[in-house]
């Protein structure tokens, strides 16, 4: 069985796995950073590179955008028909047994 201690001490150890991991992943970033800028290209070669890697990312992130939105819309279309379909089975049984009610009723007033 664990103490109180031996959780906080696991927690502790798990936001400092974690604080790594960002530090790591931060200095990756500024790393990249200062590699391509200070890359023996000209300023217009590397600005160029620059336009080029963010237009092509963005162009991606608006593909999947549509995609994921095709998807939910699609996702959003077969819950509505589900849905409907079982409302219609509902009224469909409601109306099945006013039906039996109906004929119960008439055959015990004779």
């Amino acid at each position: 069985m664990k103490s109180q201690g031996d959780e906080h001490n696991e927690k502790k150890q798990g936001n400092r796995q974690g604080s790594r991991v960002s530090y790591l992943v931060a200095g990756l970033g500024i790393g990249a950073m200062f590699g391509i800028l200070l890359a023996p290209r000209s300023g217009d070669d590397t600005r160029e590179w620059i336009a080029t890697k963010c237009k092509n990312g963005m162009d991606s992130v608006n593909t999947r955008v549509r995609q994921t939105r095709q998807h939910f819309a699609q996702l959003i279309d077969r819950g509505q028909q589900q849905v409907s379909d079982a409302v219609n089975q509902v009224s469909d049984a409601v109306n099945t047994g006013r039906e039996a009610f109906k004929k119960a009723k008439t055959a015990a007033a004779v």
